[in-house]
C-alpha cells in the first residue's frame, strides 16, 4: 500500500473543512461522483437528467457536509439519503409539470417502508460494486493486464482451466495470479474505505 494512503487524513474529515482544502473537495468528488451517478441510474432517473441532478446533489452535499456527524451510521448512508431525497424531489417536480400539462391527479411520490428497504438494498449493492470497480482500476497500476484479466474472468465464473486456455498461461499461473490480485484487492478496498468513510 502506498505511503500516501497511510499518511493522509480521512478524506471526509478533510472535505468537511472546505475553506482550507479545495483539493480535498476535488478528491471527494472524484471518489463519490460515479457512485452518485450509479445510484441515480439504478433509481431509473432519465439519463439526460442525471448530470444536472448530480450537480444538485453535489451542491447539497457541499452545503451540508460540515453538519454531517457519523453517530453510528456510515457516511454512505447519509450520502445515499441526500441522493434519494434529490431524486424524490426530481420525480415530484416532473410529476407536477406533467399534471399541469395533462391535468392529471397528483400522486404522492413519498416512498413506503418497503420501497425504502429496497432502495437501501440497492444502495448497498451499488456501493459494493462501485468500491470493487474503483479498487480494480487502481490495481491496473500494480499488476499486469494478464493478472487483472485472470481475476476478472474468475469473477465471471470461468474455471481456471478455461482461463488458462483463453489467456495461454498455465493453470498454476491462474491460481497464483488470481490469489495475488484477490489479496491486494481486499487491501485496496479496505484502504479506500478507510480513506473515504469515517
Amino acid at each position: 500500500m502506498s505511503e500516501e494512503w497511510e499518511t493522509r487524513q480521512s478524506l471526509l474529515m478533510r472535505a468537511k473543512d472546505l475553506d482550507d482544502d479545495d483539493e480535498a473537495w476535488n478528491d471527494f468528488v472524484a471518489y463519490y461522483e460515479r457512485f452518485i451517478y450509479y445510484l441515480m441510474h439504478a433509481m431509473r432517473v432519465d439519463a439526460a437528467d442525471i448530470p444536472d441532478l448530480k450537480q444538485v446533489v453535489l451542491i447539497k452535499i457541499w452545503k451540508n457536509l460540515r453538519t454531517y456527524e457519523s453517530r453510528g451510521s456510515k457516511f454512505r448512508t447519509w450520502l445515499s439519503q441526500v441522493v434519494r431525497n434529490a431524486v424524490i424531489d426530481y420525480y415530484r417536480a416532473v410529476q407536477r409539470r406533467s399534471n399541469v400539462v395533462l391535468g392529471g391527479v397528483y400522486v404522492d411520490t413519498a416512498s413506503s417502508a418497503e420501497e425504502s428497504t429496497e432502495l437501501d438494498k440497492l444502495i448497498e449493492e451499488e456501493w459494493e460494486v462501485y468500491m470493487i470497480n474503483y479498487a480494480l482500476g487502481r490495481l491496473l497500476d500494480v499488476f499486469s493486464e494478464t493478472a487483472v484479466n485472470v481475476f476478472e474472468l474468475s469473477l465471471k465464473g470461468q474455471s481456471s482451466k478455461e482461463i488458462a486456455r483463453q489467456l495461454d498461461i498455465t493453470v498454476n499461473s491462474v491460481y497464483t495470479l488470481k490469489n495475488r490480485v484477490k489479496s491486494r484487492l481486499i487491501k485496496e478496498v479496505n484502504a479506500i474505505i478507510r480513506e473515504v468513510e469515517v
